[in-house]
């Protein structure tokens, strides 16, 4: 017998998925509630998310409020980014650290990692592009 984490009802051990990585061998919720869980229209976000930044869908919500859903850098709001399918800003988080910065669209995003995050390589392209202008 075993207690599920979710919803706290103790079941036979056949009601649990087996889990090699866990001490005990099985999953800490059933199999009933892990079903439920990944039914969630918001489970695949979360989950990716968390595992992508450590941040939780609600941390990325109050993220976008607090940046009015604008990007970070060009402040394009997300609804007039015309990039397709995507529905979301892309989190921006330095690759040294893993510390989230910002959300940003997918262009300024992929432009600062084309620049390899480098201040100095921005800074001569700020200088380039005013030299030119």
């Amino acid at each position: 017998m075993r207690t599920c984490s979710k919803c706290n009802i103790e079941k036979p051990l056949t009601e649990f998925h087996k889990r090699n990585n866990r001490p005990s061998g099985y999953a800490s919720s059933c199999k009933k509630c892990r079903a439920k869980e990944k039914r969630s229209p918001n489970y695949m976000r979360n989950y990716d998310l968390k595992k992508s930044y450590g941040i939780t869908l609600d941390d990325y919500n109050s993220m976008f409020k607090e940046q009015g859903g604008k990007c970070a850098i060009c402040e394009i709001h997300l609804n007039d980014i015309k990039s397709g399918k995507k529905k979301n800003l892309c989190v921006d988080h330095d690759h040294k650290t893993g510390k989230v910065r910002g959300l940003l669209c997918d262009k300024c995003n992929r432009g600062i990692g084309l620049l390899n995050d480098d201040v100095n390589v921005l800074n001569n392209a700020i200088n380039y592009l005013n030299k030119n202008e």
